[in-house]
């Protein structure tokens, strides 16, 4: 496997914004009102807002869900006495009994680029475990990082998982036009228990599963969720073996980086299922360029 040359993700936030899991919550003032135009770049970057514009364009698995509206109030009246109105005008002695038009209960819009209170709900009924526990309103986390990968792909961004200016400027423009994903959310499970297999998840479902080989004892594959960062159709791989030796392998076939240099990739071995490999995740070229499409930058891999 080759070391390819890596940059860490470094998030430019300060600071993390402390909420309540699947919970979040915005100031009286910002609900309630018919917002007028915004300028993207006036919207105030925070994680918790990172969360729910994510979630509303489909990069997340899981959806916001807005706090309901409040109903309006009923239109009030007054009656003929002098010192006893419904309303908070005392009428004259004179006044006869009068009541308010009738007005048409006015709809309460919120601007999309604000945080509201509401909750998040899963998308899909058949996530891993490990996905779910990954991820918490309002923190920085690699389901959150994953998201932010994809989006930037999607919108031809340098794609870091960082979140700088142009992507926060581009978020919230995406959110202010409603321009939602219509990719399928994957997700990849590496198992190392015996025999091997890979599994795809795509919308929450299995829709792939494969055998393959992990790292062998002295170059293991580490456990964890990661997120695909680099892919290449063919590749050379390179480095040094335990016993001290190079090696320089060509012509290596879809290839999904995810942690260091431990990718996903099709290699050629009499058999498939158990440790060989020096840390990657080895599969046959034939279910390698199966999984290949469906792994693009920002995808989750969990190994377990």
């Amino acid at each position: 496997m080759v070391r390819p040359a890596l940059r860490r993700f470094l998030p430019l936030c300060a600071a993390v914004i402390a909420a309540a899991p699947l919970v979040v919550t915005t100031p009286a003032s910002a609900q309630g009102t018919r917002p007028a135009a915004v300028n993207p770049r006036s919207v105030v970057f925070s994680v918790a807002l990172e969360d729910q514009l994510l979630a509303n364009l489909n990069f997340l698995p899981v959806a916001f869900v807005p706090a309901s509206a409040p109903k309006p109030k009923p239109p009030t009246t007054t009656t003929t006495s002098p010192t006893t109105t419904t309303s908070s005008t005392t009428l004259p002695a004179t006044t006869t009994t009068l009541s308010a038009p009738a007005r048409r209960p006015q709809s309460v819009r919120v601007t999309p680029v604000t945080l509201q209170r509401g909750h998040y709900v899963w998308r899909f009924n058949d996530l891993p475990p490990s996905l779910k526990a990954s991820w918490h309103v309002g923190t920085l986390n690699v389901v959150l990082r994953g998201a932010l990968m994809r989006f930037q792909a999607q919108h031809n961004l340098p794609v870091t998982g960082d979140m700088y200016p142009p992507t926060w400027f581009a978020l919230v423009s995406a959110a202010l036009r409603h321009q939602k994903s219509d990719e399928t959310y994957n997700f990849v499970v590496v198992r190392r228990a015996l025999p091997q297999r890979v599994w795809l998840y795509r919308n929450g479902k299995i829709s792939f599963t494969t055998l393959a080989n992990t790292g062998i004892a002295a170059a293991p594959t580490a456990p964890g969720t990661f997120t695909v960062y680099l892919r290449y159709v063919t590749t050379t791989m390179s480095g040094t073996l335990p016993d001290g030796k190079p090696y320089h392998d060509t012509g290596i076939p879809w290839t999904s980086y995810f942690n260091g240099g431990d990718a996903l990739h099709g290699f050629i071995r009499s058999s498939y299922g158990w440790p060989q490999s020096l840390g990657c995740v080895e599969m046959p070229f034939a279910t390698a360029k199966i999984l290949w499409p469906y792994t693009p930058l920002g995808t989750l891999v969990t190994v377990e």
